[in-house]
């Protein structure tokens, strides 16, 4: 795996990989996540991403980055059905 990137742990009923580099928005991971259990693209506005941050489990803003949650390799991240914020 290249240096500029992070293998993240995407769980939705099972854990897969997927490889993101830390400039990527955490909406493009979600889109990748997505993709990895063939949720179809449209159905974005109904799915969030949780991870662990500072020892709290929080909602990933999608307008932020990888880099900005300080996410590592193998850090889980859960997909989960919610809605983004800002879409209320």
């Amino acid at each position: 795996m290249p240096q500029d990137e992070i293998k993240l742990i995407i769980v939705y009923g099972t854990n897969k990989p997927l490889e993101v580099k830390p400039v990527e928005s955490i909406e493009a991971v979600k889109l990748g996540a997505m993709g990895l259990f063939d949720v179809p693209a449209s159905e974005q506005n109904s799915y969030i991403l949780l991870a662990t941050v500072d020892g709290k489990e929080v909602q990933l803003d999608e307008a932020k980055t990888v880099e900005a949650y300080h996410l590592h390799t193998d850090q889980k991240v859960t997909l989960a059905a919610g809605t983004p914020f800002g879409d209320a």
